[in-house]
């Protein structure tokens, strides 16, 4: 009696436990979506004001150029999402120290090897104090703004059973998307970005 007694709350305990964490990822990819657009509009202001400051690297406004940019920051931060729900939202600091702690990781992780290739040559120069200076901020502020949209959505979710089930369904439908894009990332890095940064 006992055996079949604990052998059913072993399995709620197991069931809750995927529905917790399928809810908090499905929360994570949600916030990764509004982040991500939000980030690719300021990497795109980035730009601009270099453009702005350097004429002579501007290349002009496209809307499909732009289009490009934010969707990539939607791609990139959807696949972030990941590393943040999985390492820093379980931490018990504060939205703002999590987005921060995030963001020096992003730049550490992302940054640094890509400013040392200096892609397109357009690092390197009198503009390099600028640009590298806008673009690492700009990594703070995604992160910043991903985890306050997360503390945000959680207790969003919390009020009712319908957008529970929005996490859950965020969930099922962008967790392989994600994935896919987190170890296309990585590997991109290690086959490409890495052996370009030691053969310089």
């Amino acid at each position: 009696m006992n055996g079949q007694v604990n052998s059913e709350v072993v399995k709620k305990t197991s069931s809750n436990r995927w529905a917790r964490t399928a809810k908090m990822f499905g929360i994570g990819y949600i916030a990764a979506l509004f982040t991500g657009v939000i980030y690719g509009i300021l990497l795109r202001l980035v730009m601009g004001i270099i453009a702005y400051f350097f004429p002579q690297l501007a290349s002009g406004f496209h809307f499909s150029g732009t289009l490009l940019i934010v969707t990539l920051g939607i791609v990139v931060t959807l696949a972030n999402s990941i590393v943040y729900t999985s390492l820093f939202h379980r931490s018990r600091k504060s939205w703002v120290v999590k987005g921060l702690l995030f963001g020096l990781f992003l730049l550490i992780i992302y940054g640094i090897p890509l400013f040392m290739p200096n892609p397109n040559s357009e690092l390197f120069g009198p503009q390099a104090p600028l640009g590298i200076a806008l673009f690492s901020v700009s990594f703070f502020i995604g992160s910043v703004i991903l985890a306050l949209l997360f503390e945000y959505l959680s207790k969003w979710v919390d009020q009712s059973k319908g957008r529970l089930k929005l996490a859950y369904v965020s969930f099922v439908i962008l967790s392989i998307p994600a994935i896919i894009m987190l170890v296309a990332i990585y590997v991109e890095m290690f086959t490409e970005t890495l052996p370009q940064i030691l053969n310089n």
